[in-house]
């Protein structure tokens, strides 16, 4: 293949990753190239010049979906051990001093349906990068003290997380949501998991999950395509294939029914949590639930909060957020009550929510004299997203995290482009969104209250 067509395929790659990636908001591409090494590692490349930064990130098709009730909190275990116990070569010390004195960053992240592991060096460090992620992510050390090390400080956040009532309310609606799933589990862990856990299960599950071809490797930055792509070959391709357990698993049930949870804890201000399912990463309606997030919960003046806010004054703050996983999708709408309301402000969201399907959302769903009463909510709310994507092309480490996770769970890429995607939508398709997972959909409603509401007037 000439040096030509090279190019224009590996442009196509990006084309069609970014197209599929969630949240995604349209990069143009430059320099590029997609590859998959013998051993089954998926490589993605991407030159941006923006800053001189190179950032590589290792996501491992591996996360809570894999637990079950027994083992909770298994790969946030591994992804700590992995992050701050070393390597089989090297001690956690040696290695943070060797990022350190290059001038790097080192992070990583557990979700439901994969782990990243992250390093950002200046333009220059991409041997230095590239090795050490492969020494750390694919030749880990594991023995009983690092586990035990890691295991207490995953308690102690546990135990810092049973304070905190955002995060305990969204705990709630995933354990609902997706009651009898995977998805259910928390990302962090059970405190009866992360003590059952030993040493022989956390090496069994490195050795079966952690290999190159359940594996993708994204980087983006400052640097020569040609070069780092050699490099690449020489450290990750010499790494031996072994093929993962098949994670073949079905989709959460739909929920059969309204559900209403209360948690009273020290808060001074109510919080509620609407939990509804959504599409998963890979369905067709994400562009219209994206869209209708934002108009509905997003931005400077977001459809719902305006409406609660006219309401007696439902709600001090409203906001919407869109998760879409491999299997399945939440949509979580998080508002701050007037502690003088009570519960008034969730129930009326809801009944808002159910009837979003009858609402206009552009001057083109009204006629005549009409339609200079109706503000175009479907444009801009798409003015907004082509905003962020201008944004997203200064942040390399943001794009190789969509990459790594575009490579891992993407099933059916689109050729046209997410912002193309979002053009195509009109208010019938958000409307018909709205219908199919608001109106049609049973709901997860989680309140957060004081636990002593006399102490607090």
């Amino acid at each position: 293949m000439s040096g030509s067509s090279v190019r224009r395929a590996g442009v196509v790659a990006v084309c069609v990753l970014l197209a599929a990636a969630p949240g995604m908001r349209g990069v143009e591409t430059p320099a590029s190239d997609f590859f998959t090494l013998a051993n089954g590692l998926k490589v993605f490349l991407l030159e941006s010049h923006n800053l001189p930064l190179f950032h590589a990130v290792v996501g491992v098709k591996a996360g809570s979906r894999n637990e079950t009730a027994a083992t909770s909190g298994l790969t946030h275990i591994l992804e700590h051990v992995i992050l701050f116990r070393g390597s089989r070569t090297r001690t956690a010390d040696e290695i943070n001093r060797d990022v350190r004195r290059n001038g790097g960053h080192f992070n990583a992240h557990t979700g439901q349906d994969f782990t990243l592991f992250e390093m950002t060096l200046p333009a220059g460090g991409a041997d230095f990068a590239l090795q050490n992620l492969a020494d750390i992510v694919f030749d880990l050390r594991v023995d009983r003290e690092g586990l035990d090390a890691e295991r207490a400080v995953i308690l102690e956040e546990l135990s810092n997380s049973e304070d905190d009532p955002l995060r305990s309310a969204l705990a709630a609606v995933y354990q609902n949501l997706f009651e009898g799933h995977a998805y259910s589990l928390p990302i962090a862990g059970t405190r009866e998991g992360v003590l059952r856990i030993t040493a022989e299960q956390l090496e069994a599950f490195y050795r079966s999950y952690y290999t190159p071809s359940n594996a993708a490797l994204a980087v983006v930055g400052d640097f020569d395509l040609v070069a780092v792509k050699g490099k690449i070959r020489e450290i990750f391709g010499s790494l031996p294939r072994s093929e993962a357990p098949s994670q073949s698993c079905d989709p959460p049930p739909r929920l059969r029914r309204d559900q209403e949870i209360t948690l009273e804890m020290d808060v001074s201000q109510p919080l509620c949590l609407l939990g509804f399912s959504a599409p998963d990463c890979n369905h067709p309606d994400r562009f219209a639930v994206e869209l209708l997030a934002e108009i509905l919960g997003r931005g400077v003046n977001p459809l719902l909060g305006a409406a609660l806010r006219s309401e007696r004054r439902l709600v001090e703050s409203v906001s919407m957020l869109y998760y879409a996983h491999e299997l399945a999708g939440a949509l979580i709408v998080i508002l701050r009550l007037d502690p003088k309301q009570g519960k008034a402000g969730g129930r009326r969201a809801l009944s808002f929510l159910r009837s979003s399907r009858r609402l206009n959302f552009s001057p083109e769903d009204v006629y005549g004299m009409e339609r200079g009463n109706v503000f175009d909510y479907l444009e801009s709310a798409k003015n907004q997203i082509r905003f962020s994507s201008e944004k997203s092309r200064e942040k390399g480490m943001s794009l190789a995290v969509l990459l790594a996770r575009q490579m891992l769970l993407s099933r059916n890429a689109s050729s046209e482009g997410f912002l193309n995607e979002i053009e195509k939508i009109k208010s019938f398709d958000l409307r018909r969104a709205a219908a199919k997972y608001f109106s049609s959909g049973k709901t997860v409603a989680v309140y957060v209250i004081p636990s002593n509401p006399e102490r607090r007037r």
